[in-house]
């Protein structure tokens, strides 16, 4: 005799079995897209996607570099100080963001940051300006995965020559997108 599976249970195991590949895929599109697709909103954002949050201590958050095409009017205020490095100086530690091999200024805005080109040299001078936060810590380093290691090693070099040492210097394990 034929030992041969009744093709009525052939059938309905491969029913059961598409049937648990279409609930699963459903799960795990729900799982991925999340439930209800939609904003709490009416669809408005009253933000501009053009301008992401930037980094303060989020390495995942992409910060907004204003390139150096546009030239933007340098007003001076008494002391020599732009108004973007008296922002950048309000706090009790400098921003620096490094890219590649050059040096972009984090000047806080409202709820985020903006980083703007400018030269070692007036990076450093600003940095002895600052008054430092409770740790001691006068200027935090920020870098991108393009940042240079010569690039870091001559602005550490610089500070610790304007009397800031490496235990003044914060340099997050994180890399700013």
């Amino acid at each position: 005799m034929n030992q041969q599976r009744p093709s009525v249970i052939r059938t309905t195991t491969r029913a059961a079995s598409g049937g648990a590949v279409v609930v699963v895929a459903l799960l795990a599109l729900m799982f991925f897209k999340g439930i209800g697709g939609g904003t709490p909103t009416d669809g408005t954002s009253k933000e501009s996607d053009a301008n992401p949050p930037l980094a303060s201590a989020d390495p995942t958050v992409t910060p907004k570099i204003i390139p150096d095409e546009e030239p933007v009017p340098v007003a001076e205020a008494p002391g020599g100080l732009t108004q973007d490095e008296q922002a950048a100086l309000s706090g009790p530690t400098l921003g620096i963001l490094i890219d590649e091999r050059s040096f972009l200024l984090e000047v806080p805005a409202d709820s985020r940051s903006v980083f703007r080109p400018a030269s070692m040299e007036r990076l450093v001078e600003l940095a002895a300006k600052t008054t430092g936060d409770t740790n001691g810590i006068r200027v935090r380093i920020l870098q991108r995965e393009t940042a240079r290691p010569s690039a870091m090693q001559n602005l550490t070099r610089a500070l610790e020559a304007t009397g800031i040492r490496e235990n003044a210097i914060y340099v997050p394990l994180e890399f700013v997108p």
